[in-house]
């Protein structure tokens, strides 16, 4: 009976090997991938600098992320994670009161259209897929199940719709005539005049970003599944992400459609004063500095980690 059962173990012996050769394996391999959900949100703004308008203020925006994303642990303390993020940028600039002039054709004659604006607001948003790369370092802090944690690399990010919505309580228009000496106000149906509480909105188009990017904060272990995330997060435009160099004085006066009078966005708009040719506000950079909470979970690798 003692020897049947020992030719059965026997038998058994190549089974036990391959059970016990890939049981260490799957576990570790286990522990190495980590796919996760995110949000996060607190100031993520379009930044830039009012340097052709002297009573121009900037107001930070408010934005967030969210997203899926992808870590691979090379050890129990270092990784590479990269992932898919939706972004959302938002900036307002208002200026107090500016006044420019620049020579039109109505058609018939050459003249100066001369123009001043008071109590303007102007919001800009943008949204856009952004695609990290990030090496993940881990330490236990006190204990095993805390791990504090630290994310440095950077991320493109790829604009998939802007736009700007502006209002201004008052415009102020008049059009000289240098070769008649004449200086008309009115009429509002040739654009000249004083209009109240204009309104208009546009599309923006901005470059591919590239931002360099950090992430700091704690790893709680929830199972040997299941992690939470709690941790700050600092994005930084590295590059001008408006680049058009085509810019147009701010407000537009057309001879077919005088009365329209559209404004174009500060970010485009440039001043006729001192023969200026770039925009009011100079470069346009993404900034990002939230709160970000991340669920993540680990699964096995599917391949042959073993041979």
């Amino acid at each position: 009976m003692k020897r049947q059962y020992v030719q059965i173990f026997i038998k058994r012996i190549p089974l036990i090997g391959l059970i016990l050769l890939f049981t260490p394996c799957y576990a570790q391999y286990q522990e190495r991938n980590e796919v996760s959900f995110f949000a996060g949100g607190g100031y993520s703004t379009l930044y830039h600098y009012l340097h052709q308008v002297p009573d121009g203020k900037f107001k930070p925006g408010y934005g967030g992320t969210t997203g899926l994303g992808y870590t691979r642990f090379f050890n129990d303390f270092i990784g590479i994670g990269t992932g898919f993020e939706i972004g959302y940028y938002t900036a307002q600039t208002t200026i107090a009161q500016f006044s420019d002039k620049y020579s039109a054709f109505d058609k018939e004659d050459n003249f100066e259209f001369r123009y001043t604006v008071d109590g303007y607001s102007e919001k800009q948003n943008l949204w856009a897929v952004n695609i990290p790369l990030m090496l993940h370092l881990q330490l236990p802090l006190l204990h095993d199940d805390h791990l504090c944690y630290v994310a440095l690399g950077g991320r493109v990010g790829f604009p998939v719709r802007s736009e700007y919505n502006s209002s201004a309580s008052t415009y102020t228009t008049s059009a000289y005539y240098p070769q008649y000496d004449v200086l008309l106000e009115s009429p509002a149906s040739q654009g000249l005049g004083v209009f109240h509480n204009r309104k208009y909105k546009d599309e923006l188009k901005f470059h591919t970003m590239y931002m360099l990017s950090a992430e700091l904060g704690m790893k709680w272990l929830i199972s040997n599944q299941f992690s939470l995330y709690t941790g700050v997060y600092f994005d930084f435009g590295s590059h001008d992400i408006y680049k058009n160099k085509q810019y147009e004085y701010f407000l537009k006066y057309s001879a077919d459609k005088p009365a329209a009078l559209p404004n174009q966005s500060i970010l485009k708009s440039r001043s006729n004063q001192d023969n200026h040719i770039d925009s009011f506000a100079g470069k346009v950079l993404p900034n990002a500095l939230g709160i970000k909470i991340r669920l993540a979970f680990r699964i096995p690798d599917k391949g042959s980690c073993c041979f």
